[in-house]
C-alpha cells in the first residue's frame, strides 16, 4: 500500500508541479479568472431578471425592464470570448517579458479580424455588415483561447529577435513603445490575413466554425456528459487523499465547462430550450462541500462522541459550507486516513450517478444566467440556478453523503473515543501513583 500510494504521489505530484509552472496553462487559469467580475459583475442582474417567480416575470415584462436586462447580458456575459483572448495574451505576454498591454491590443484585433463578417440587406441599395455574436461567445471560447496563446507567442518571439522600429532617443518614451512593436505587427497581420483568407477556400468557410466542428464539438460530447464529470471529480477526490491539490486538472478543464455554459446561457436568452441541461445538476451534485463532498462529512461528525471530533466539527463545518474543505481534509485528517478512502473516492459517483437520475424525475428550471462565486453555499446557489427542484436535488444527494461517509465516520469516532478513555485512565493511574507517593 506504501509504495503504490509513493509512485501515485510521485507521478501526480509531478503532473501537479508541471501544471502549476507551465506558463501556458498558467496563462489560460489566469485569462479565464480574470473575466470573473465581469461574469460575478453581471450575475446578480441575471439572478433578479430571471427569478423563477412568474408574477415577478410579469411585472418585469410590463415595465419593459425584463428585455433590457437580457440584452444587458448578451452584451457582456455573452461576449467571453473577447475577453478572453485579451485576459490570456496579457498574462502569457507579461510572463514571457515584453510589453502587455500592445500584446493584449494585437492579440484582440487579431481575434476580431478572424471573425468572418455577414451582410445584410436593410433596403435598396442599403447594406449593413454585422458580426454574428455566438463568434464571441460559445463557437468562440476555444478559438479565443488559441490565438490568445498563438498570436503572444508569435509577438513575443519576433520582438526577441529585435524586430522593433528604432526611434531617435529624443522621440518622447510613448511614442517610441507604441511605435516600437510596428514591423512584428505587420507580420502577424499578414499571418492573420492569410489564414482568414485560406479557410475562405475550404468547406469551413473560417477558423472559427472549423475549430467548432473538428475540436469543439467532440470534445464537448464527451467532455459535457456525466460520465466525464464524475470521473473528473473521482479522480480529484483520489488527488486530494493523497494531498495532493486538484485545482491543476480542474483548471484545465475550466474551457470545456466555460463553453458548456456560454451555449446554455446564449440558448436561455433566445428563449430556446437548453442544448445541455443536465451537466450543471451533475457538476453541482459532485462538489458539495468541496472537492470529496465533505460537507456530508462535515454532518456526520454532528454524531461524534470523542472530544476531538466535537472540538474539530466547530472548525470545520463553517467553512465547509462555503465550499472550503482544506480544515477538514487536513484536520480530521482525511488525506492519508485509510478509513476514509472508500467513501472519499466513491463520494462524486454516488452522488454524481443520484443527481443525474433525478434530474430526469425531480422538475427544475434552469438559469444558466445566474453565475454565483465557488464560496456560495450550494443550497443557495442551487435554488438561485434552478429553483426549488434543482436545490431539492442537491440536499438528497447531500444526504446520500451524509448516509455514506456516517458508518466510516463512527469507526473513526470510536477509534478517537478508545484513545480518550485509555489516556483518561493512564493519567488517573498516575494521579493514584503520584497520591501514594506522597503519602
Amino acid at each position: 500500500m506504501n509504495q503504490i500510494r509513493e509512485k501515485f504521489e510521485s507521478v501526480m505530484g509531478s503532473v501537479a508541479t508541471w501544471a502549476g509552472e507551465n506558463i501556458y496553462l498558467k496563462a489560460i487559469t489566469e485569462g479565464f479568472m480574470n473575466t470573473m467580475p465581469i461574469i460575478l459583475g453581471c450575475c446578480i442582474f441575471a439572478i433578479v431578471g430571471n427569478l423563477p417567480i412568474q408574477p415577478w416575470t410579469d411585472f418585469l415584462n410590463q415595465i419593459g425592464l425584463y428585455t433590457v436586462i437580457q440584452q444587458f447580458i448578451s452584451a457582456t456575459s455573452n461576449l467571453l470570448g473577447l475577453y478572453v483572448v485579451g485576459t490570456i495574451a496579457y498574462s502569457l505576454t507579461k510572463s514571457k517579458g515584453q510589453d502587455p498591454v500592445i500584446g493584449l491590443v494585437i492579440c484582440l484585433a487579431a481575434y476580431v479580424a478572424l471573425v468572418p463578417l455577414q451582410y445584410v440587406e436593410l433596403g435598396e441599395n442599403n447594406w449593413a455588415s454585422m458580426f454574428n455574436a455566438a463568434y464571441f461567445g460559445s463557437n468562440g471560447i476555444f478559438a479565443a483561447l488559441l490565438v490568445g496563446l498563438l498570436i503572444s507567442s508569435l509577438y513575443c518571439w519576433l520582438m526577441s529577435k529585435n524586430l522593433v522600429l528604432k526611434l531617435p532617443a529624443s522621440v518622447p518614451p510613448m511614442v517610441t513603445r507604441s511605435l516600437a512593436p510596428t514591423f512584428a505587427a505587420m507580420i502577424i497581420f499578414t499571418i492573420v490575413l492569410a489564414i482568414k483568407y485560406a479557410f475562405t477556400l475550404t468547406g469551413f468557410g473560417n477558423l472559427f466554425d472549423m475549430i467548432t466542428q473538428i475540436i469543439v464539438t467532440p470534445i464537448l460530447k464527451f467532455g459535457g456528459s456525466p460520465i466525464a464529470i464524475i470521473g473528473l471529480y473521482t479522480l480529484c477526490n483520489l488527488c486530494w487523499f493523497f494531498g495532493i491539490h486538484p485545482s491543476p486538472l480542474l483548471n484545465a478543464y475550466v474551457p470545456v465547462l466555460t463553453v458548456l455554459g456560454m451555449k446554455n446561457m446564449e440558448a436561455f436568452l433566445a428563449g430556446q430550450p437548453l442544448p445541455d441541461p443536465i451537466w450543471p445538476v451533475v457538476y453541482a451534485c459532485c462538489y458539495i462541500g468541496g472537492t470529496g463532498n465533505t460537507l456530508g462529512l462535515c454532518l456526520a461528525s454532528l454524531f461524534a462522541k470523542s472530544q476531538k471530533y466535537k472540538e474539530l466539527r466547530k472548525l470545520c463545518i463553517p467553512p465547509n459550507v462555503f465550499n472550503i474543505n482544506e480544515p477538514i481534509i487536513f484536520g480530521f485528517p482525511v488525506m492519508l486516513n485509510p478509513i476514509y478512502f472508500v467513501p472519499m473516492i466513491l463520494s462524486s459517483v454516488v452522488s454524481g450517478g443520484i443527481g443525474w437520475v433525478l434530474a430526469y424525475i425531480i422538475p427544475y428550471t434552469l438559469n444558466p444566467a445566474a453565475q454565483t462565486p465557488w464560496i456560495m453555499p450550494g443550497f443557495i446557489q442551487t435554488f438561485l440556478q434552478g429553483g426549488i427542484g434543482f436545490m431539492i436535488i442537491w440536499l438528497v444527494c447531500l444526504a446520500a453523503m451524509f448516509l455514506l461517509y456516517l458508518p466510516f465516520f463512527k469507526m473513526d469516532d470510536a477509534r478517537a473515543f478508545q484513545e480518550e478513555q485509555t489516556m483518561g485512565i493512564t493519567e488517573e493511574q498516575k494521579e493514584l501513583v503520584l497520591a501514594q507517593e506522597g503519602e
